[in-house]
């Protein structure tokens, strides 16, 4: 796509040559040669067109990446077995990484010059905020039922003024940050390149204008380390932009805004989604659309399908081809990426259509 299809194709051809029939009669170590290894310049000159291709005004395709904390144990789990024309990978599980995964990271960066993000979520802090409470106020719910008669009407004051479980705002912004700085020292530890910042927060319109400086305050105990720990690296806002109270211009230091669609299954809802979230200090020129691969391993699941037959990853290529007249589509998010390397007829089937679909080669 745009330059690299050509190089694509002849390296191919050079790989499908070295390849002949064999028996094994019992396990051996076997080496398969490269592209690399056969062809230093070959391999060289597509590197040099890919890293052209990543510079240049294009669609991105993002892939999230279930990526597993052990060892790797088949190609699936290789983030370089990625297709060469995904353009970040974001890492579910961000921490404990194998020293596989490190390297790959390191390598698909250098010669790719594909960046490797985590998830920092406000929307997981809070949930872990609610479980805090609800802990603190079942344990002091058992400790008061514990007691006789005599002991509850003693200590009753006692009891009243206890704070356990009730959501105080100086504790919250101090638990928000607390967990925000452990969630950023993770990205140092591991050299991750940026982060996408998850938030659906709470409609303005909902909050009354004397309590929206205290929403105010608890979304920049997350957003003000973010986007300070961001400064000159890459920072994706993944959620409800619409809803972002903070001063800390998240929205115009994010490269890209994502609006999940997990379970949108037409292009109308896509555009719907999109629209859902205008709003004035809202940046209508940064939007990627969020879908997600066929979970393989649920035979339940119903995202990821898509109207007309189609995988909600190639549908959602489709959209953000169409033009659009009140803001810009600048490309598509997969979540679960690793499914799509399951296909009979081709590895990352969906995923490389959806690239070519957005990103097509130029006719000569």
């Amino acid at each position: 796509m745009k330059g690299i299809k050509h190089i694509a194709i002849a390296a191919a051809c050079l790989a499908i040559a070295g390849c002949s029939k064999w028996t094994l009669q019992e396990p051996v170590d076997v080496v398969y040669p490269t592209l690399k290894d056969k062809n230093p310049a070959l391999y060289a000159q597509y590197m040099e067109s890919l890293r052209d291709y990543r510079a240049s005004e294009h669609r991105v395709l993002i892939a999230k990446y279930d990526n597993k904390q052990t060892v790797p144990a088949g190609r699936a789990d290789h983030l370089d077995c990625l297709p060469d024309s995904v353009d970040f990978v974001i890492l579910n599980n961000p921490d404990n990484l194998s020293e596989s995964v490190i390297a790959e990271m390191a390598s698909i960066r250098e010669e790719k010059a594909v960046k490797t993000l985590m998830n920092v979520s406000f929307d997981a802090i809070v949930k872990a905020w609610e479980t805090l409470l609800a802990d603190e106020a079942e344990k002091k719910q058992a400790e008061w039922d514990a007691l006789s008669d005599e002991e509850k009407e003693s200590r009753k004051a006692e009891f009243d003024a206890d704070t356990r479980g009730v959501d105080d705002q100086d504790r919250f912004i101090a638990f928000a940050g607390e967990k925000t700085e452990a969630a950023l020292a993770v990205a140092d530890k591991y050299g991750y390149d940026g982060v996408n910042a998850v938030f659906t927060g709470k409609n303005p319109a909902a909050i009354w204008p004397d309590q929206q400086p205290g929403f105010q305050a608890r979304y920049d105990a997350f957003f003000k380390p973010v986007t300070e720990w961001a400064a000159g690296k890459v920072l994706f806002f993944e959620g409800n932009p619409k809803n972002v109270l903070s001063e800390s211009g998240i929205l115009d230091k994010a490269l890209y805004i994502i609006i999940p669609c997990l379970s949108e299954q037409t292009v109308t809802g896509f555009n719907y989604a999109v629209n859902k979230v205008l709003a004035p200090g809202v940046p209508a020129d940064k939007f990627v659309i969020g879908v997600t691969t066929i979970d393989v391993t649920d035979e339940a699941a119903t995202d990821g399908y898509f109207s007309g037959g189609e995988t909600a990853i190639v549908g959602a290529a489709r959209w953000a081809v169409e033009p659009a007249g009140n803001f810009g589509k600048k490309g598509i998010c997969v979540d679960h990426a690793q499914f799509d390397y399951y296909n009979i007829q081709h590895v990352y089937s969906e995923i490389g259509q959806a690239i070519s679909i957005m990103n097509p080669s130029p006719v000569k």
